[in-house]
């Protein structure tokens, strides 16, 4: 079940007015796919162009959640990826030193945490998941075990031409692309692990570059996402 609604879209640097988000997942087994990427890599718009594939699958944001993770580190060949972030790299490796992988690298792709190098998927059933935003206030539930929340703004149709670098004179266009990210503890409790946090979404200038937005919340233990809700937020 979901239950979304976004009024009104302010200027830049702006709350976003009247926003409400609630979703609620009985235990649907999740792909939650992460790709590893960078304007500055030319072997990753292949990747991309995968991903952005995704958009025509009936189960996202019921079962299905990309999610691009733009890395900086290949910043200095030339091209300065504007939608990367040295979190993502941090994230990337912790899945390395976590063993999750076997090395760090673009494009690199983990579903469920676990790197993807194609070939069938394996995953496991997770407790029921409920989200709910509304105003300036956050609140989760999740019922198992689990040490963080995360919460990410996702925009498709992002077109960058690129001047420098490995893909010079290319246009790409990039979806699912995670354009703002934040990480939440939460307090185990009988029932599973809860989560309430003071929180107000805030628009940002790269978001209004975006065809489409969408809100994904998942958690995690150990690095390892378990379970996932999203939706749209713009049409």
């Amino acid at each position: 079940m979901f239950l979304f609604g976004l009024l009104l879209i302010l200027p830049v640097a702006a709350p976003i007015a009247a926003f409400e988000f609630e979703a609620k997942s009985q235990g649907t087994e999740p792909n939650i796919i992460e790709l590893y990427t960078s304007q500055g890599c030319s072997s990753c718009p292949p990747a991309e162009a995968w991903l952005s594939g995704l958009a025509n699958e009936t189960g996202l944001w019921r079962s299905l959640f990309p999610l691009a993770f733009h890395v900086s580190y290949w910043d200095y060949l030339g091209w300065k990826d504007p939608f990367a972030d040295p979190a993502h790299g941090k994230r990337q490796y912790a899945h390395w030193n976590r063993k999750h992988s076997n090395g760090v690298y673009t494009p690199q792709i983990f579903i469920g945490g676990w790197e993807w190098r194609g070939g069938e998927v394996s995953s496991t059933g997770a407790g029921p998941f409920w989200v709910k935003l509304d105003g300036q206030r956050l609140q989760a539930r999740f019922n198992g075990q689990a040490d963080t929340l995360h919460l990410a703004v996702v925009g498709m149709g992002l077109v960058s031409a690129i001047a420098r670098g490995e893909n010079r004179d290319k246009r790409l266009t990039q979806d699912f692309v995670v354009l703002q990210h934040w990480q939440f503890k939460g307090t185990a409790a009988d029932s599973g692990v809860h989560f309430t946090e003071a929180f107000e979404l805030i628009s940002r200038p790269e978001w209004q570059q975006a065809s489409r937005l969408a809100l994904v919340v998942w958690v995690e233990d150990k690095s390892l996402p378990l379970q996932a809700l999203g939706d749209w937020i713009l049409p």
